[in-house]
């Protein structure tokens, strides 16, 4: 199956934490707004397609045959198992769909548009959050 990714075309963001896993495995699929054949209108095309009957709120969302699925942590979720790249048991499954999650609040509450936590990180001198990056990485290889 080819799988269509739509994200913007310029930011490093959310949409990475999906690109990347797809280039890991190997897979087949394109990068939407990156498609000069298609770009940000292709984009736009979903975002303002009022018969979709489950539209996305915002990209990144991905396009799994006639699947559309939106959330980075949602998308992982539906593409890990798919790519072989999550354990097949359900427990380790949702742990791990449990530290992207994680990831994500800990990017939010330290980088996000509100943050007020990244410099509190910084001053009590934890380095929990990057040990919990480099344990998820070393568990999804």
């Amino acid at each position: 199956m080819r799988y269509e990714l739509y994200y913007q075309p310029s930011i490093q963001g959310r949409g990475e934490f999906v690109r990347l896993p797809l280039e890991d495995a190997g897979a087949d699929y394109i990068d939407v707004a990156r498609d000069p054949n298609v770009g940000r209108p292709g984009i736009m095309k979903f975002l303002e397609e009022p018969s979709l009957e489950h539209p996305p709120f915002a990209p990144p969302f991905l396009k799994a045959g006639k699947i559309l699925i939106s959330q980075t942590a949602n998308i992982l979720q539906f593409l890990a198992p798919r790519l072989g790249l999550v354990p097949k048991s359900e427990a380790s499954r949702l742990w791990a769909h449990q530290l992207q999650l994680t990831i994500a609040d800990w990017l939010y509450e330290t980088a996000g548009p509100t943050s007020t936590s990244t410099s509190a990180y910084r001053s009590s001198g934890s380095h929990g959050q990057s040990s919990l990056i480099l344990e998820t990485l070393a568990f999804l290889r």
